[in-house]
């Protein structure tokens, strides 16, 4: 009797396993309302129709994502990006702007394969902020706003069953319009900001 017991236990806990294995395995990544946050250090390359040269420099950025599942490799969601830069110039002596470039619009999140990595492809509203420093404390502050669009590629490392640790390396294209600084006159400016951030997601 005991062996056939033992037998038994042994089918039972072989058979708890591999149903938990198997829960564990068809888990998607991200599962229902999901949220990610995340900080980190970024690059902006502002190129236009009548600069001579492209300008380049360098900041700090801030990514929120909120979204759903549509399926275990397919997510959707709502991305909101920024970056800033405090001691932005048109060229290397001059660093008489503070650039701050946003973005928000709608992203697709896809991981083709069982691990947490994943791609990123997006399309939403970008704007622009150029703030001229002044002496005085009144600040002349000029804007735009147009089209964005996102790509990159990142991924989650679970911390528990409802956290994970993700990192992000993107691309973020947009085009501004028109920008009539207090020197120059900035047609049809491209900014492209180029991303690497670490944060948390809720999943």
């Amino acid at each position: 009797m005991i062996p056939i017991l033992r037998g038994l236990a042994v089918a039972v806990t072989v058979a708890t396993v591999g149903t938990v294995g198997t829960v564990a395995a068809q888990r998607p990544h991200r599962s229902g309302l999901w949220l990610e946050g995340a900080v980190g250090l970024a690059s902006i390359r502002v190129s236009c129709s009548n600069c001579e040269e492209v300008t380049r420099a360098s900041g700090s950025t801030a990514v929120l994502r909120v979204g759903g599942l549509i399926s275990r490799k397919v997510l959707i969601g709502i991305e909101a990006f920024s970056f800033i830069d405090d001691a932005f110039g048109l060229d290397a002596a001059d660093t008489s702007l503070v650039a701050q470039m946003s973005n928000l619009g709608g992203v697709v999140l896809w991981y083709p394969w069982r691990g947490g990595f994943f791609l990123k492809g997006g399309i939403g509203v970008a704007a622009g902020e150029f703030t001229v420093k002044a002496e005085s404390a009144e600040q002349e502050v000029i804007q735009g706003t147009g089209v964005g669009l996102t790509f990159g590629v990142g991924f989650d490392m679970p911390v528990t069953r409802w956290l994970a640790f993700t990192a992000n390396a993107g691309a973020y294209v947009t085009a501004i319009g028109d920008l009539v600084l207090p020197a120059v006159r900035i047609d049809d400016a491209i900014p492209s900001m180029y991303s690497i951030s670490v944060g948390f997601t809720i999943r």
